[in-house]
């Protein structure tokens, strides 16, 4: 089955004080590391940002959101919508370690369910989890309806939760998942990437 990756490039990085997509890592922005990962993994590759100028210099291929100013679940909305294939992975621009082993087990998992999502220290992770388009009736109605609380969705997807035991196979969870969202995850970031980059 084909799959499109969809680099959620929002949110306002108001931890960081600078955009969290162009903190460096091994002498790359973590969106290149993404960005180049993708690409290299999967049959489609797309970015969603309401700032496109800022990642049209990397060559990625940006759509905006169709409902803007509402968060993620707008964004998720947007990838799926704008997405050639109909199995899509979803992820935040600040996670540069993640296993791309680890999306072909959650597509492996997605069947008859509308999204795979994992789950880590009990919070599901919907910004590292793999949708199928069957999710956009949901989210329109959700965005459409004010109801923007992203973990709210799951209350109406058809969903299957990974548990961090099954995500461990692939490394440590944490690492995995880590977003570089502040200064101490950049400096932790930094130290670490010599075992994923």
């Amino acid at each position: 089955m084909k799959i499109t990756g969809a680099i959620l490039a929002g949110g306002k990085s108001s931890r960081m004080k600078f955009n969290k997509a162009l903190a460096v890592i091994s002498g790359e922005p973590v969106f290149k590391i993404i960005l180049d990962k993708f690409q290299l993994n999967f049959d489609e590759t797309i970015t969603i940002s309401n700032e496109p100028e800022i990642y049209r210099d990397f060559g990625a291929v940006i759509y905006s959101d169709i409902y803007p100013g509402l968060g993620p679940v707008a964004g998720i909305h947007s990838a799926l919508f704008n997405a050639r294939y109909d199995r899509v992975f979803v992820m935040g621009c600040d996670m540069p370690f993640m296993n791309m082993e680890l999306v072909s087990f959650l597509s492996d998992h997605l069947q008859d369910y509308d999204c795979v999502v994992p789950m880590l220290d009990n919070k599901l992770q919907p910004l590292s989890a793999l949708y199928s388009k069957s999710c956009l009736p949901v989210l329109t109605g959700c965005l459409e309806n004010d109801k923007l609380k992203l973990i709210r969705i799951f209350e109406e997807l058809n969903h299957l939760v990974i548990p961090e035991m099954q995500l461990a196979q692939f490394g440590d969870p944490r690492e995995i998942f880590m977003n570089v969202n502040d200064q101490t995850a950049l400096v932790l970031a930094q130290q670490i990437a010599g075992r994923y980059l």
